[in-house]
């Protein structure tokens, strides 16, 4: 008779062709049907039926027969406990992260029916707005709730494990409702799970499909390096699909290449010598030169950013995929559009080419991406607890196993050490090892909202610089006509310039030193605008002995003025709201096309 303890049936109501994944300790040398992914340590499952796609509407049965070693004894053991990762086959999306443990007290023992339905594709695809909106709006109180709510689960679960019968079950239970109460609170994620969330990030992090933006295209990131004061342009990351994905392969099948600039000191254009490409790999969420070194040459990240934070426009609001990290001992950020430093009409002039406040930009982009890494470990290593406590009763065979709480802490700091390892490596990869990953989601939240801060700051900084500049050339124009001015007027010039020296000073002051920098923002902005409307009583005071072509001019910088000083309140505004708005939206976000 045959053995059928270790069949699972899954039935298919997601909408989509699907396959069924599972992270795997089977040996990648196994003769086993089922499809190894390449260097993950996932595998595609064979069904019964033949072949390992579930049509929609369809069933197939899988074989679940993992085995592990067993920490105690070092034998082999059977696995009772799985991850079934439904994913489409298009592009391996995940549609359902369904967990399944044998019921072993069954006569044979067997596994339950599984069924991936719209609702799990539903809960799966909004896990995926909400971690590129958290990201997108990292200092939200949506986001500040977000880690509140992992911490408190933390706190919850191990109150949970007092050693008593079903502890066990108890610890993981607190750990999926407390976190998932979280998700219920909210406007728009209230169908979103931890088990989705991290389905979702363990995705990205292990495919480049994403930050290829689902296009059958090849795209191409434009890589900016800074050295702390001056910005060349280094290069393009190319990411070019196959005609058909093949997980079996380095990158999914897709090749991604680096292409270094002609001439990195020309920021002109972005022409590169595809001659000297070098290839690259995507693992865990880094693209990277040498994989197998721990400092690589090349070692970049993708993250979700509103475009509002580069352009400072406040309805740009759009989900913008940037690159940054480190490309040969420069800090580097990247776009999927080509900037040039001789036009300052571009997107993101002021990011990249700004004299005076560039460098600090690519730098707080940087930590943001180091730093929000750590929200996304805090929510793997909940999951690690709620596997490990499931874990037990599957490896006892009994539903009421019990936890105390120097085990809770024992496995925790196990999950956490693991993790907190891997992401320190990846932070300092990213920075060439010249930064380390936050301690703990706490810091996590303060680094990203300082950096934030940081950004605009030093964006509204530039901003002012700017109107300054059109105060000093109006200035200048108006000196011009000296001859013709009564003594108030001399005084009053001269007062004016010495406002603008006087303002420009104390502002790159607080540039260079990075202290301060908001107030002294504020009041070199109130400045800016004093010293234009003296500008403009003076030049009408002059009336008729101005030309109309400096007439013009004076018009043209008191807009450029008007304009910056503008754009800094509106900044202000959106920071502000930025911080209290618990249900954020942003538009563009990176969805797979079907």
């Amino acid at each position: 008779m045959t053995n059928s303890s270790n069949d699972c049936k899954v039935t298919n109501k997601s909408g989509a062709e699907v396959v069924v994944m599972v992270p795997t300790t089977s040996d990648p040398n196994s003769t086993s049907s089922n499809t190894a992914v390449y260097n993950q340590n996932l595998e595609i499952l064979a069904t019964k039926e033949g072949g390992n796609i579930i049509r929609d509407g369809a069933s197939g049965t899988i074989t679940l027969n993992q085995t592990y070693p067993d920490p105690k004894t070092g034998k082999q053991e059977q696995s009772l406990l799985y991850d079934l990762l439904i994913s489409t086959t298009s592009w391996y999306y995940p549609v359902a992260n369904l967990s399944v443990m044998q019921d072993f007290f069954d006569t044979p023992p067997s596994y339950p029916d599984q069924t991936a339905t719209a609702a799990n594709q539903k809960s799966l695809s909004d896990a995926a707005s909400f971690l590129q909106t958290t990201a997108a709006y990292p200092t939200s109180q949506l986001t500040k709730n977000y880690q509140a709510a992992l911490s408190g689960a933390q706190t919850t679960a191990q109150s949970q494990a007092n050693g008593g019968s079903g502890s066990a079950n108890s610890v993981a239970n607190s750990v999926t409702d407390s976190v998932n109460a979280f998700f219920k609170s909210t406007d728009s994620y209230q169908d979103v799970t931890l088990a989705a969330v991290v389905a979702v990030q363990s995705y990205y992090e292990k495919f480049p499909f994403v930050w290829g933006q689902y296009k059958t295209s090849a795209v191409t990131y434009y890589i900016y390096g800074n050295d702390g004061s001056t910005t060349t342009f280094q290069g393009s990351l190319v990411l070019t699909p196959p005609s058909t994905l093949d997980l079996t392969k380095v990158n999914g099948g897709y090749t991604i290449k680096f292409n270094p600039a002609k001439n990195p000191s020309d920021t002109t254009t972005v022409d590169v010598d595809i001659s000297q490409a070098v290839d690259i790999t995507y693992t865990n969420g880094l693209f990277v030169t040498d994989p197998d070194k721990d400092i690589s040459q090349i070692a970049v990240k993708g993250n979700f950013m509103l475009k509002r934070n580069f352009t400072q426009v406040q309805t740009d609001t759009q989900i913008l995929p940037v690159i940054t990290g480190s490309v040969y001992g420069l800090t580097a950020l990247g776009y999927d559009s080509p900037q040039k430093s001789n036009d300052k009409s571009s997107d993101f002039w002021d990011t990249l080419f700004h004299p005076k406040t560039s460098a600090q930009v690519f730098q707080s982009i940087m930590e943001i991406g180091g730093a929000i890494m750590m929200l996304h470990f805090f929510a793997t290593s909940l999951w690690g607890i709620f596997k490990w406590v499931k874990g037990k009763i599957s490896g006892s065979k009994n539903t009421e196993a019990s936890v105390t709480e120097d085990d809770f802490k024992s496995q925790l700091e196990d999950i956490k050490t693991e993790l907190s390892n891997k992401i320190d490596e990846a932070v300092k990869n990213i920075t060439n090892d010249k930064e380390s990953a936050p301690d703990n989601p706490e810091d996590a939240v303060d680094q990203i909202t300082e950096e934030t801060g940081n950004i605009t700051d030093n964006m509204n900084a530039a901003q002012v610089q700017d109107g300054l500049e059109a105060q000093a050339n109006t200035a200048e124009t108006l000196e011009q006509y000296a001859s013709e001015m009564t003594s108030e007027q001399l005084e009053n010039l001269e007062s004016i310039a010495t406002d603008i020296k006087t303002a420009n000073s104390n502002l790159q002051d607080a540039i260079d030193s990075q202290e301060n920098l908001s107030d002294v923002v504020d009041t070199a902005q109130t400045s800016m605008n004093d010293i234009g409307t003296q500008n403009t009583d003076l030049s009408s005071d002059l009336g008729d002995k101005i030309s109309a072509e400096e007439k013009e001019s004076i018009e043209v910088n008191e807009a450029a003025t008007t304009e910056a000083s503008e754009t800094v309140d509106n900044m202000k505004e959106a920071a502000k709201e930025d911080a209290e708005n618990a249900s954020p939206e942003a538009g563009d976000e990176i969805e797979p096309v079907e």
